[in-house]
């Protein structure tokens, strides 16, 4: 049994709302709104709807401290007997019910082993309702990148005769070293970019044109072959800008029992057994209206009296696609800072290499040969949120992979598989709520995309030469 522990931090540090220590009010209910649903866009901050049922009147009494305060929620893994022992002292003390002592724990506010799922900043309004003996508050939230997402100001400025009208000037490091800053100075999140190369060089602004922060950041990085979508990263200590890769290649391991195991950054994951994942009862799976191209939209730097910064493009088309499918041309745009194309000795243009074509490349021809289950879910019932925290967190989970023959058994006329993939979440909706008022349950609807890397070359058998693994340890069928 997951309960989510609601943290407010309205001036005074993070406080909880509703653990057994400091039982302000109950969180009721949760709704939240994260992500994108197509890999061809930027995720918005995520929006959260919630209710407390205030017990005590005073967090719907003083209400007005609520506006602007950040809301954390977290899921904690149940707790071991080392854990109660500083509440609840001795054993022979503690006069509650089994079933009652982990529900009774009062987990603590800094450290231990926990996972945030969301952190925002509580929006203005909201109502407050009587009910029976309760006061129930309904807020909203919205994740914290809503604080790159409003910061739109002025950038530096050069004094160079030949930039003049110009700001947001400088190298790509200079620039994502100024939003660092200005994020540091209302204390939001530092932008991650791990993994990311920076163009050569950036086109700055006319002083007429003020782009977000957000805007900026995913300018700066558009030109990536990685193709990076950007959204608040709670997994670690603290919350950052972090990005999720949707073009880098994604990899499947098999342990001595034939399990499969996906790689990421930090490792492996086991994979997710099918019956445990919810779908629609008739697994209806989506085509994509396939695309053909990506697009990149970046700046052509020319010299003259003044700089002069052009459009300039660069495309990357999948040659592997049936020529009736190029036809079309359906492009993916990505909007660029960088500089693709120059004259000028200050501004040198960003590389293209092969590499990063076959990388685009591999990407477009994934999306359009993979079907994509139109429902998944994720439930606490069947699949604990502790153990799998990725699948639960309000950001693309990164790489996953549902073992079983659920979609299996569907194959191109090659025999690559067209509806079993390595996929990544990149929204959904996260929902909390008590069934029978008493189980508290956390479910997760996704959107998911196929990730590159699987699917498109056969595996042959001198691939596995160097396991050591007997017949008798192989828990492989044939085909599978």
């Amino acid at each position: 049994m997951q309960q989510i522990y609601a943290y407010l931090d309205t001036g005074d540090g993070l406080q909880p709302v509703n653990n057994a220590a400091r039982d302000m009010a109950m969180l009721e209910t949760v709704s939240i709104q994260w992500g994108a649903d197509s890999p061809d866009t930027q995720p918005d901050p995520g929006v959260c709807q919630f209710t407390l049922r205030d017990r005590t009147g005073s967090l719907a009494g003083d209400f007005i401290r609520l506006a602007g305060a950040r809301l954390l929620l977290r899921i904690n893994e149940q707790p071991t007997w080392d854990d109660l022992a500083g509440q609840f002292g001795a054993y022979d003390t503690v006069t509650i019910p089994w079933d009652q002592v982990a529900p009774s724990w009062a987990p603590p506010i800094e450290g231990g082993r926990t996972h945030v799922i969301f952190d925002g900043v509580v929006s203005t309004g909201g109502t407050i309702r009587r009910e029976k003996t309760y006061w129930m508050i309904d807020l909203s939230a919205t994740s914290i990148m809503v604080l790159w997402k409003r910061l739109a100001s002025k950038g530096p400025v050069s004094t160079d005769p030949k930039l003049a009208g110009k700001h947001w000037t400088g190298t790509p490091q200079q620039r994502l070293d100024e939003l660092n800053k200005r994020a540091a100075a209302i204390n939001a999140p530092q932008s991650d970019t791990r993994g990311l190369a920076l163009p050569g060089s950036v086109a700055p602004y006319d002083q007429d044109t003020y782009p977000t922060q957000l805007e900026l950041l995913q300018r700066l990085y558009a030109h990536s072959p990685n193709r990076p979508i950007w959204h608040e990263d709670v997994s670690g200590d603290a919350t950052r800008i972090g990005h999720t890769d949707l073009a880098a290649p994604a990899g499947i391991i098999l342990d001595m029992n034939a399990d499969p195991w996906t790689l990421t950054d930090n490792g492996t994951r086991p994979s997710i057994p099918a019956g445990k994942v919810m779908t629609d009862r008739d697994m209806t799976l989506t085509i994509m209206e396939p695309w053909t191209q990506a697009t990149v939209q970046g700046k052509q730097a020319t010299d003259g009296d003044t700089y002069a910064f052009d459009t300039s493009e660069t495309s990357y088309i999948a040659p592997d696609l049936p020529k009736n499918l190029r036809d079309l041309q359906k492009t993916i745009t990505l909007d660029s800072d960088a500089i693709l194309a120059a004259d000028v000795t200050a501004y040198p243009a960003t590389t293209i290499t092969e590499t990063d074509r076959d990388r685009m490349e591999a990407w477009i021809t994934t999306l359009d040969n993979i079907a994509v289950p139109e429902t998944i879910t994720f439930d606490s019932r069947y699949i604990d949120p502790y153990d799998m925290p990725w699948l639960y967190r309000c950001q693309p989970s990164g790489p996953i992979f549902i073992s079983g023959p659920v979609f299996a058994d569907l194959t191109h006329s090659d025999g690559t598989p067209s509806a079993s993939s390595v996929w990544t979440t990149i929204g959904g909706t996260l929902t909390y709520e008590w069934a029978d008022r008493d189980v508290p349950v956390l479910r997760n609807q996704v959107t998911v995309v196929p990730l590159p890397g699987i699917g498109f070359s056969q595996p042959t058998w001198d691939q596995i030469a160097d396991w050591t693994a007997a017949w008798g340890m192989v828990a492989l069928t044939w085909r599978r």
